[in-house]
């Protein structure tokens, strides 16, 4: 096993990136805390809709339950996803012989799950 090299700079540099895994950590929180908020007013949505004597056209309880449930699910997937990315990091960081390594694409992987909610809730608007 190898002597940590525990000079200045290379702490510092430590310090830099256990900051930066805290601030993406935090970046997850908030996109999570959107995505929940963003589906629970979807679903309140529909909710107001059903309360008007008409039917406001491509609004149903069904659709927006499902739009928000879909919205809430992903926000709480994110925060994990997040929560996993964040320990990852800092046990490598941990590591007396801290190197880059390859992880994976995390955010792309949300982004093509948003992607699909967001197709599945044009399909459910557009089907009337």
């Amino acid at each position: 096993m190898a002597d940590r090299d525990t000079s200045l700079p290379n702490e510092l540099a430590r310090e830099r990136n256990r900051e930066a895994a805290d601030r993406t950590l935090l970046a997850w929180v908030r996109t999570s805390l959107a995505l929940i908020s963003f589906g629970f007013g979807i679903e309140r949505l529909g909710q107001a809709a059903v309360s008007f004597d008409g039917r406001l056209a491509g609004f149903s309880p069904l659709k927006t339950r499902i739009g928000g449930a879909a919205l809430i699910v992903l926000g709480i997937v994110a925060t994990l996803a997040g929560i996993w990315e964040h320990r990852q990091m800092l046990q490598a960081i941990r590591d007396d012989d801290y190197r880059y390594a390859d992880r994976p694409p995390i955010a792309r992987y949300m982004g093509y799950a948003l992607v699909a909610v967001g197709i599945a809730a044009l399909a459910m608007i557009l089907v009337v």
